[in-house]
C-alpha cells in the first residue's frame, strides 16, 4: 500500500471536514491519521490527513478539490 499526507486548507465551517471524511471513504482510501487546527482570525483551517491505498492519490485529490469551502489540497509526500 502507499501512504500519503495531504495538507488541506478549508474554510472553517461545520460540516467540511465530515465530507472530506465520506469522499475519502467513497473514493478507497484507509486513514491513518488526522489532525486539524482553525486560525481564528480568518477563520481558515489546515486539516493534515495521513491515508493509504493503492489507488492513485490524485482520484482522492482532484473530489476533495470539489468539495464546497475547500481552498487547497497539497500531497506533501509519498512514502
Amino acid at each position: 500500500m502507499n501512504n500519503y499526507q495531504l495538507t488541506i486548507t478549508v474554510d472553517d465551517k461545520q460540516v467540511v471536514l465530515e465530507r472530506i471524511l465520506q469522499v475519502t471513504r467513497y473514493r478507497g482510501f484507509l486513514i491513518d491519521g488526522i489532525s486539524a487546527d482553525v486560525n481564528t482570525g480568518t477563520n481558515i483551517g489546515t486539516i493534515h490527513l495521513m491515508v493509504k491505498s493503492e489507488r492513485p492519490i490524485e482520484l482522492l485529490v482532484d473530489q476533495i478539490n470539489k468539495l464546497i469551502d475547500i481552498k487547497s489540497v497539497s500531497v506533501d509526500n509519498n512514502t
